[in-house]
């Protein structure tokens, strides 16, 4: 079994389309850290050419966004 590695770098423009790997290094580069087992269980709209999962970027930092958005806000400790 190969691994296989995000193609995608932060100098590089955002793909229309990426598989799990390219989609979490995208999430977590602009958003917060995920794994491509996290993008996995999103909601996201599912593409399989070639029997290969693909994701839109789009609709996935779309929801980052909004999970982000939704999260918890709350202040770590009180200066003294």
């Amino acid at each position: 079994m190969t691994f296989k590695t995000s193609s995608w770098e932060p100098n590089k423009p955002l793909p229309p389309f990426a598989d799990r790997k390219t989609t979490a290094a995208i999430v977590s580069f602009h958003y917060f850290p995920v794994s491509h087992r996290t993008i996995e269980k999103w909601p996201l709209t599912v593409r399989r050419p070639n029997r290969a999962a693909i994701y839109s970027v789009q609709e996935a930092m779309e929801y980052a966004e909004q999970k982000l958005s939704n999260a918890v806000c709350y202040k770590q400790a009180e200066d003294f």
